[in-house]
C-alpha cells in the first residue's frame, strides 16, 4: 500500500492507556504505515508517555507544563510539515480496516484540496462513541413530533444551527435538508459552518490554514468557559464569526471512535 501525502498529530495529556490503545489500533489497521510523518504532543510528559510514543515509531513533542487543548494543538501543528494534517486526541480509536482507512483518507485529502474545506470530519458516523451531545440536541429540535415542531417555531435560529448534525442522525440528510446539506459522493457530505460547529475530534485540516485562521482566531476570542483552566477551540469558535463565514465542512463516513479508557481529572 502506497503512502499518502499527510501527517498524523496526536495530543496526549496524560491518559496513556488510551494513547496506547489508539496507537495499537493505528498499527493494526494500517494508519501508521500510510505516512512517515507521525507526532505525539505530550504536555506534562512522563517517561511512560515518551516510551509508548517511541514504541510505535511516533516522534514525541514534549512540554513540561499542561498547555490545554488550544495550546497543545497549536504546538503540535507548529511542529508538523505543511499540507494536510490529521489531528487526533489520544482517545480516538481507529475502528475501520486498512482498506477502508486508506480509501477514506485518500478521498478526504483530495476533497480537502478540491473544495478548500476548513475541516474534514473523520469521527465515525455509525459508531462515534460517547459523549456526542449534538445528536440529542438535533433530535430534540428535528424529530417529527409536536414538541420538536414547537421548538423549531419558537427558536428557528437554534434549530438552523443544528441542521449539520443531521448527517450523523439520518440515513439521507440531503433529502430532509436538501436546501443546505450537499451529498458529494457515497457517504461524503458538504455543509456550511452556519449549521455545524467546529470540532476537535478526528479532523483533517490544512496545516497553515489551521494555524493562521482557526488557532489565531480562537486565541483572540474571549472565552465564555474554560476546560481545566484553558481554552479548547470549540467553545471559542461557537460564535457569529464562525457561522457568518460559511466555511465549508466535509463530513465523511468516518474512521474513529471516541473511547476514553480512564478519567484524567476533568
Amino acid at each position: 500500500m502506497s503512502k499518502l501525502s499527510f501527517s498524523i498529530g496526536i495530543l496526549s495529556w496524560k491518559g496513556y492507556d488510551s494513547l496506547e490503545n489508539s496507537l495499537y489500533s493505528y498499527k493494526k489497521n494500517g494508519l501508521s504505515n500510510m505516512t512517515d510523518h507521525k507526532y505525539v504532543c505530550l504536555p506534562e510528559y512522563t517517561e511512560e508517555g515518551v516510551k509508548i510514543t517511541k514504541r510505535y515509531n511516533y516522534k514525541p513533542i514534549l512540554a513540561r507544563e499542561n498547555l490545554g487543548v488550544l495550546g497543545g494543538f497549536k504546538k503540535l501543528a507548529q511542529e508538523m510539515p505543511k499540507g494536510p494534517i490529521l489531528l487526533l486526541e489520544n482517545d480516538l480509536e481507529l475502528i475501520e480496516n486498512k482498506k477502508e482507512t486508506f480509501s477514506q483518507l485518500q478521498k478526504s485529502i483530495n476533497l480537502l484540496n478540491e473544495y478548500k474545506v476548513i475541516q474534514v470530519r473523520l469521527r465515525s458516523r455509525k459508531n462515534p462513541g460517547e459523549p456526542f451531545v449534538g445528536l440529542r440536541k438535533y433530535k430534540n429540535y428535528w424529530s417529527d413530533n409536536i414538541i420538536s415542531k414547537t421548538k423549531r417555531f419558537l427558536r428557528p435560529f437554534k434549530a438552523h444551527k443544528l441542521i449539520g448534525t443531521s448527517v450523523y442522525c439520518l440515513e439521507n440528510p440531503e433529502k430532509t435538508h436538501h436546501h443546505i446539506v450537499k451529498k458529494i459522493c457515497n457517504g461524503f457530505y458538504l455543509v456550511p459552518s452556519s449549521i455545524l460547529t467546529w470540532a476537535n475530534l478526528a479532523i483533517l485540516v490544512d496545516r497553515d490554514v489551521y494555524l493562521e485562521k482557526i488557532i489565531k482566531t480562537a486565541e483572540q476570542t474571549k472565552s465564555k468557559k474554560y476546560i481545566n483552566g484553558f481554552k479548547n477551540i470549540e467553545i471559542e469558535l461557537n460564535n457569529s464569526w464562525w457561522r457568518n463565514n460559511e466555511f465549508k465542512i466535509l463530513i465523511t463516513p468516518g474512521l474513529f471512535k471516541h473511547n476514553r479508557l480512564s478519567y484524567r481529572g476533568y
